[in-house]
């Protein structure tokens, strides 16, 4: 009988981590697990999904897949993965309009622990092409934290922090003033400038980017994880109490 109580009280603290609420878990800055899902609405009106859908390599490292599935950027893919820190770094992208870049060395978009201020200087990114590796040209840029701020959105309040720097890149295909992001997104003009110091992205802590400026600002609707799967029947736990 000690046995069984023993059990029981094992499959309850199973039970009871399985239902920490994810907001009181502290996580990764970009969550790169596969099947992740954010889902953003616009304050124009946009709708976008983003999952997680498998991993690839970029010139030689391991990067987890993001895919957008709606509006104006559906069908781009941008390639992501994680400093041993925590940092976020972005590899490249492959756009639908025929447009994929890869970089090198990655850029960091988010130091992590995050700090107002600059932390890179801008310093010499190789564009090369996606798929033939071919040296495109070199770049000079680098994210920074512009702030610290709580953000009210329609998925909840998030404490973030947001980061900016975009550089104009070539685009073909792109509507008459529109211009790309460096992870291939659909940015609305900003006239004649090369870099917006605008922030571009807030990131919150386990769950990613919550808010972010595409061709309108984006704001995190939903955030899923994958479902998990217990080793363990219900039915072998519901024995336990008999």
């Amino acid at each position: 009988m000690a046995g069984r109580s023993a059990c029981a009280l094992a499959a309850c603290t199973v039970l009871a981590a399985l239902f920490v609420p994810v907001s009181a878990l502290a996580g990764d800055w970009l969550p790169l697990s596969i099947g992740n899902r954010w889902e953003y609405r616009g304050v124009g009106g946009a709708h976008q999904v983003e999952t997680i859908t498998g991993q690839t390599t970029v010139r030689g490292r391991t990067v987890a897949v993001k895919y957008y599935a709606e509006g104006v950027d559906a069908g781009l893919e941008n390639y992501w993965y994680l400093d041993p820190d925590g940092s976020v770094r972005l590899a490249g992208f492959k756009n639908p309009g025929g447009l994929a870049y890869a970089y090198e060395p990655p850029v960091r978009i988010l130091h992590a622990p995050p700090v107002v201020g600059i932390i890179d200087l801008p310093s010499a990114i190789d564009v090369h092409d996606l798929l033939t590796d071919a040296l495109l040209f070199t770049t000079f840029f680098s994210y920074d934290v512009a702030e610290h701020v709580s953000l009210t959105l329609p998925a909840g309040t998030f404490d973030s922090w947001g980061v900016g720097q975009v550089i104009t890149l070539p685009s073909p295909g792109l509507k008459s003033g529109s211009r790309l992001g460096i992870d291939g997104r659909t940015m609305a003009s900003s006239g004649a400038s090369i870099y917006s110091l605008d922030e571009t992205d807030w990131f919150s802590e386990g769950t990613g980017d919550v808010q972010y400026r595409s061709s309108e600002l984006m704001q995190l609707v939903a955030f899923g994880r994958p479902t998990p799967v217990l080793a363990t029947s219900w039915g072998t736990l519901k024995r336990l109490y008999r």
